[in-house]
């Protein structure tokens, strides 16, 4: 049986100089709880005992802690900018919510109603296959070509490669 009420085995380190750097028994409290946060789903003042903490630490780093904690928790991410075969591909697949959006882009409602067109006449073409929906749906996507920030070498790179995979209209 654990006894809760013993002091702790562990000594205390030396606090460091009041520069702002965290205790070292603070950064093993907010590992520890960030342990416990993830396998019981919580922090009990009870669970920082059976760690090893010693109940003036838990008073005294408890706070600092369980927000230095959340910090190592949370991970920032950032999308990164299409690159040019990312383009393609999205032109390629022309799934209404992936539109290609490179370096300095951001997603406007411009640029989402555009890329929704492109994606109805894409949708279009491939359910009835004919010359003139084609040359639309690659009309389309050069107006949305034009709104990014890409150089006209770029755009026509991406017309030719989706031009490539659009289906061949027959004309009748």
């Amino acid at each position: 049986m654990l006894d809760y009420h013993r002091p702790s085995p562990q000594t205390r380190a030396v606090l460091p100089e009041e520069c702002g750097e965290v205790h070292p028994r603070c950064i093993e409290m907010a590992e520890a709880m960030r342990e416990l946060n993830g396998t019981s789903g919580g922090v009990r003042f009870a669970d920082l005992i059976r760690a090893g903490f010693t109940s003036a630490e838990i008073v005294e780093f408890k706070e600092q802690a369980g927000k230095l904690a959340t910090e190592l928790s949370t991970r920032q991410i950032s999308i990164r900018p299409d690159l040019m075969a990312d383009i393609i591909e999205k032109a390629r697949q022309a799934m209404p919510n992936r539109l290609p959006l490179p370096r300095d882009t951001k997603e406007t409602q411009a640029l989402v109603v555009a890329w929704g067109r492109y994606c109805a006449a894409r949708g279009a073409l491939l359910i009835d296959p004919w010359p003139s929906q084609r040359e639309r749906c690659l009309t389309i996507l050069s107006a949305y070509l034009d709104k990014l920030p890409i150089f006209p070498t770029a755009r026509k790179a991406v017309l030719a490669a989706v031009d490539e995979t659009l289906p061949k209209a027959v004309a009748q």
